[in-house]
């Protein structure tokens, strides 16, 4: 294999799926031979010390506007310093900052992912018209999901020739057996994700106001931390549900908090491919989900769980109490069957390889 140096490029390191993905599979290519380094942008590190020591890392500092000049030519002397073969880059921002490297260094080969959707009507700018202007600079671009990867098609910002879907990789490893469902007398639910608008929290706590009249006891636990916690206590206090509802904060080990419970509740109003709800399946949990990004694909393909409209709480409700009135032995048999469908399209090992033939100009697109 010729590309030996990989940068990666990543906005920052906070609480995130992107972040948490990139972050897992880094290593894996330092122990295949790979000299890996990582760029962040900004000065959101939270998860900083969970990067492996054998990984150089530089961050930009970036901040306001006037600091852009400042940034790119820091950029450009870490990019001549390493050298790399490949430049890696997860998310919007440090995509674009990827094409610019290409832009002073074409022997590079960039390789871009995208997460998610883009919400236009949220946006200052148009995301697809800036890729399509710049997408001369990329080699590759891929998306973990269908939606993700059609509408970058669909708006030409990136050709047939020079695309694919990748899926976010998981470790069952860590994850064990599927545990057996067995007093469900309170009902536990598990939703993992920061607390921030897009995760629609708001939309879960009104269905729980409606199960709350109508099914027996149960507990809805939200690990994860974000700018909206203040405000969403406060809707659940003032929902009455504080006896329902629990934020766990920021967890640390998600294999381990999630053998705890029955089932796993996801009520976003967007979504690309939540790592969250594959780990979730990786640990033999069954899915009540809303319908976007590729949750609808991915539950319906492995037949472990519930999917509804986004935004409609009545709807969730009904979902989730559909779930509850399962017996233990369904419940079980639907986990497994998330775990087996995770193990088949989404372990760690397969992913990689699919990675290194993209870095190596070898992917066959088909």
């Amino acid at each position: 294999m010729k590309n030996r140096k990989i940068l990666f490029i990543i906005n920052g390191l906070g609480y995130g799926g992107a972040e948490s993905q990139l972050l897992g599979i880094m290593p894996a290519f330092v122990e295949a031979g790979y000299e890996v380094s990582l760029i962040t942008v900004v000065q959101d590190l939270s998860l900083l010390n969970r990067l492996d020591s054998r990984i150089k890392h530089y961050n930009l500092g970036a901040g306001g506007i006037g600091s852009v000049v400042k940034v790119f030519r820091r950029l450009f002397r870490i990019v001549k310093e390493i050298s790399p073969d490949v430049v890696h880059s997860h998310l919007f921002k440090s995509n674009i900052m990827s094409r610019m490297i290409k832009l002073r260094f074409p022997a590079v080969r960039v390789i871009n992912t995208t997460h998610s959707n883009y919400d236009l009507a949220a946006s200052v700018y148009n995301p697809y018209f800036i890729y399509r202007l710049t997408s001369r600079w990329v080699d590759f671009h891929t998306a973990v999901s269908v939606p993700a990867l059609e509408n970058l098609s669909k708006r030409h910002c990136i050709g047939s020739d020079r695309s694919a879907i990748v899926h976010n990789a998981i470790d069952i490893s860590t994850f064990g057996q599927t545990p057996e469902r067995t007093d469900t007398t309170v009902f536990r639910w598990i939703a993992v994700g920061r607390l921030i608008a897009v995760k629609d929290y708001k939309n879960l706590f009104d269905a729980l106001q409606l199960m709350k009249p109508h099914v027996r006891d149960f507990v809805v636990d939200i690990a994860g931390d974000g700018d909206l916690k203040d405000m969403l206590i406060s809707q659940v206090e003032l929902a009455g549900l504080s006896k329902h509802v629990n934020f766990l904060g920021i967890i640390k080990n998600i294999p381990a908090l999630l053998t705890n419970y029955h089932g796993y509740v996801i009520s976003s109003q967007s979504e690309g491919l939540p790592m969250a709800m594959l780990e979730a399946m990786s640990a033999g949990l069954p899915v009540t989900g809303t319908d976007v990004g590729e949750i609808r694909y991915i539950v319906e393909k492995s037949g472990g769980g519930n999917i509804v409209p986004a935004q409609d709480p009545a709807a969730l409700a009904a979902a989730m109490r559909q779930m509850m009135d399962m017996t233990p032995a369904e419940l079980t048999a639907m986990g497994k069957r998330n775990t087996d469908f995770v193990r088949r399209h989404f372990e760690k090992s397969t992913i990689l390889k699919t990675w290194e033939a993209i870095y190596e100009n070898s992917y066959a697109v088909v």
